[in-house]
């Protein structure tokens, strides 16, 4: 995705309160009955998830970073029930997220889940298998890679590729009750920690940072919360 302005990365130590949709745990084990869905619901989607950066204010004049670009492969998706006693399954083919740099909040899934009361979301950052075609062919070009990010260093381009696939799983603040109204989800992420280690910035261009900043993705993500008015805040339940 092309973007008109540019996201900078903060210098200094960065105190943040990271708020952020959904979370990822090893190895996608359900505990207990699995509700498992294998086929395309007729049902009407009654399930929104949406992706936002909650750091498009700031901006550093004196950052010797500038992100232009930034996509992650995902795969599968589970939401967990309250009580951790079932859970719902969205079979997915890996998709794309391009994330809005400026800050702006993006539905990137729309599906059907049985009504019930959920509280935890569970998803795939991945790299692809050999045998695996992407949709986009960029994460299979040259290697294999579950997140990509663009941009310069001190004015020279860089294009960091991370080789790692990551579970995560993000526990809701407040469990959510999905009907057949849609309901909408909304994952925040912090892009300023990306290329951060002890307050100073990473060169993303240093093959020695590589396991801090697939550290540092990782961490970006934070929390789950509803958003149905899609304004990057949790509504009142």
């Amino acid at each position: 995705m092309k973007n008109n302005k540019s996201g900078r990365v903060m210098l200094g130590n960065i105190s943040s309160v990271l708020l952020i949709v959904l979370a990822l745990t090893g190895m996608f084990a359900v505990q207990g009955c699995s509700d498992s869905s294998n086929s395309v619901s007729t049902q009407t989607d009654n399930l929104g998830f949406s992706v936002k950066f909650n750091d498009a204010a700031y901006n550093n004049p004196n950052s010797a970073i500038v992100i232009t670009e930034a996509k992650a492969l995902v795969s599968e998706l589970e939401i967990e029930t309250s009580d951790s006693s079932a859970s719902h399954e969205i079979h997915l083919s890996p998709f794309v997220i391009n994330f809005d740099i400026n800050g702006g909040l993006k539905e990137v899934l729309s599906a059907y889940i049985p009504s019930k009361t959920y509280k935890k979301i569970k998803f795939q950052i991945h790299k692809p298998e050999d045998n695996e075609t992407p949709p986009d062919p960029e994460f299979s070009s040259g290697g294999r890679y579950s997140f990509i990010i663009k941009g310069t260093y001190n004015g020279n381009s860089f294009v960091f590729k991370s080789k790692k696939t990551v579970n995560i799983v993000l526990t809701m603040n407040n469990q959510v009750s999905i009907s057949s109204t849609k309901l909408n989800l909304t994952m925040i992420l912090n892009k300023l920690q990306w290329f951060l280690e002890n307050g100073s910035e990473i060169d993303p261009r240093d093959p020695s940072k590589e396991d801090k900043i697939d550290d540092n993705l990782r961490n970006s993500f934070k929390n789950v919360f509803k958003d149905d008015d899609k304004n990057g805040v949790p509504d009142d339940n």
